[in-house]
């Protein structure tokens, strides 16, 4: 048993992700990412689908697009950031979340 009385088998598993907002004019996206890489890879794909119609230029090349875009269209209020935070999930919930089955309490098994 933990000091707070839960069980050592339930204590919160410390996670880290990232999130990724994206604000622009029609409003604000949020997306959370296991990976930084994944984050940057939405940042590119959102440059990449909006280039055309923010400029009139070529885009630059795919791993500069991303920043290129972000950094241009500052001045129209348009952003992306992310944020590296941790998730806590118990060990319960992240058995849930992987499928896994679970213990019922009169000692069978649950999904």
């Amino acid at each position: 048993m933990t000091s707070d009385s839960q069980p050592d088998h339930d204590q919160a598993i410390k996670l880290p992700v990232h999130v990724a907002i994206y604000e622009h004019r029609h409003g604000t996206d949020v997306r959370v990412f296991l990976d930084c890489e994944e984050a940057m890879k939405w940042r590119t794909s959102l440059a990449l689908e909006w280039w055309s119609d923010a400029f009139d230029d070529d885009p630059p090349p795919i791993e500069q697009i991303g920043g290129e875009y972000f950094e241009r269209m500052l001045e129209r209020d348009e952003f992306f950031s992310t944020q590296t935070c941790q998730l806590e999930i118990g060990r319960h919930a992240l058995a849930r979340l992987a499928g896994e089955p679970q213990k019922a309490e009169d000692g069978g098994t649950s999904r």
